[in-house]
């Protein structure tokens, strides 16, 4: 879940304005609900003054993060993964197994100790939730030059058309298809059933995620026009056979595990030799007595 921070007083506010329902249901809000959008430009406003605010006060630790990315590409390109979804894989077998944190641990729990703008940089201190790891694959890709797309959604029991986003995966290309990966979730994978609905590729387990693009607004992401490409895109994407849950589990999942795992040598040097880079990246971090 996103359980975030920024994301959570977004949703205070815009409840508190009353303008809630006209912000959640996609449908008024791209009709071009004039409250609505004002109550989004005001909010966008503050997220890219504090992501200004902290790129100045933690410019150092930028830098060291940037530097640790590139550490991280080097070594990925070693292992001649093929495609996003293993790249995905990989990233989330070597974050849940620690080898990106100072601590070699990691816990997904949620974190206050982040810098906006750069909020996958949480990773190196051991913990962090959907924004996070999504944040960071996002880092990750863009260094490879791979497409990953925040997709801010309603994970839940209900339609989610009314609702908030309180969830964050990735999109991937795979096949001249797209993928949503859930690294949060050990790297479950959804594939777009209807436009603004990504659906599990399971054959055990249901599970559903609705789009809510009101919070690409407030980030600044996405304009409304930007916003109704997207969709137009999903939609297409929805007509498209998805990958078979057996060729995912058995011929991506299994393969790039054990890839990973037979070179648990290889990944221990590279936790060892960017131990010093990441206490430095810590200890230039925000920090919450």
């Amino acid at each position: 879940m996103i359980e975030q921070s920024s994301l959570l007083c977004y949703n205070m506010t815009l409840i508190r304005s009353g303008t809630m329902s006209s912000i959640y249901n996609e449908k008024r809000l791209l009709n071009g609900d004039i409250e609505a959008l004002d109550a989004i430009y005001e909010l966008r406003k503050e997220h890219l003054d504090n992501i200004n605010r902290d790129a100045e006060i933690y410019s150092k630790a930028i830098s060291i993060y940037d530097t640790f990315l590139d550490e991280i590409i080097d070594e990925l390109l070693k292992f001649n993964l093929s495609n996003s979804l293993e790249y995905s894989l990989a990233l989330n077998y070597l974050i849940d197994k620690g080898y990106f944190s100072e601590s070699n641990l990691f816990k997904h729990k949620e974190t206050f100790e982040e810098v906006e703008g750069k909020l996958g940089m949480s990773i190196v201190t051991g913990k962090g939730c959907c924004r996070n790891i999504s944040a960071f694959h996002k880092d990750v890709f863009d260094k490879l030059d791979l497409y990953s797309k925040l997709f801010y959604c309603y994970e839940g029991m209900t339609s989610g058309v009314n609702s908030y986003a309180n969830h964050v995966i990735n999109l991937v290309e795979y096949k001249d298809n797209l993928y949503g990966v859930d690294l949060h979730n050990n790297c479950v994978l959804f594939h777009f059933k209807k436009p603004m609905v990504m659906e599990l590729v399971s054959l055990l387990n249901s599970g559903k995620l609705r789009y809510k693009p009101y919070y690409e607004l407030v980030t600044g992401e996405s304009d409304i026009e930007d916003i109704k490409d997207t969709i137009e895109l999903f939609k297409g994407y929805s007509k498209v056979k998805p990958i078979s849950p057996l060729e995912y589990n058995h011929d991506i999942v299994n393969s790039t595990k054990d890839l990973l795992k037979s070179n648990k040598n290889r990944l221990d040097n590279f936790s060892e030799k960017t131990k010093i880079l990441k206490k430095n990246l810590v200890n230039n971090m925000p920090h919450i007595d």
